[in-house]
């Protein structure tokens, strides 16, 4: 095979790498030159492969951790990144391990993140449903919301109640509507009516 076409991406140390006219790849600068590979080389395929393999390494490798500079996800999330970017399945689980190892991709510190930022609108059912979305296993799910206390989410939905309210009559469809948009937002039965009971009829043991 024969390098037909280099072309440098932006200002970036990566390059387009094309041979027998057929686009092969985006390559580190630091592989062009360990490998010699420039316009009119040539290369027995199965040695370019190695090559390639070695550079797709680097290159997923290098991408993960500029995503991960600019996007906090879940292990899934970033998987799923760089299978977009083309990357086979060997070299993700490879990226994805040594990422692990340095302590730059882990799903408990995501996840209890990610109740933090959405907690405050949000109630746990609702970002659970969300964390396994985004790939966050069962176990990590459980043993996070298990450390919520009633008394947070009492708060939390009471500050959306109160918001749902205002400037609304404290008549009976609206305590309804309310109820339910506590639910909606992710709140157990339990946790919303007693916080639209407060809100509407000032006891929390009334019935919608």
């Amino acid at each position: 095979m024969t390098i037909t076409k280099i072309k440098k991406i932006g200002n970036k140390n990566y390059y387009h790498i094309y041979a027998d006219e057929k686009w092969v790849g985006v390559f580190l600068d630091e592989i062009l030159v360990k490998y010699s590979i420039k316009t009119n080389s040539t290369f027995d395929e199965a040695a370019f492969s190695k090559i390639k393999e070695e550079n797709d390494e680097k290159v997923s490798f290098d991408m993960a951790v500029g995503y991960l500079e600019k996007y906090s996800v879940s292990e899934k999330g970033l998987r799923d990144y760089l299978k977009k970017k083309g990357f086979g399945g060997k070299t993700i689980k490879k990226s994805v391990e040594k990422l692990r190892e340095y302590g730059f991709l882990d799903d408990e510190k995501f996840a209890k993140n990610y109740f933090e930022t959405l907690s405050s609108k949000n109630g746990k059912r609702a970002i659970a449903t969300k964390l396994k979305q985004k790939g966050v296993s069962a176990e990590i799910i459980e043993n996070l919301l298990s450390g919520v206390e009633e008394d947070d989410e009492i708060q939390n939905a009471t500050l959306l109640a109160e918001k749902f309210a205002k400037n609304r009559q404290k008549d009976l469809k609206n305590k309804q509507k309310c109820l339910a948009h506590l639910i909606y937002k992710g709140y157990d039965y339990g946790v919303a009516q007693k916080v639209t009971n407060k809100i509407f009829t000032g006891e929390e043991d009334d019935w919608v």
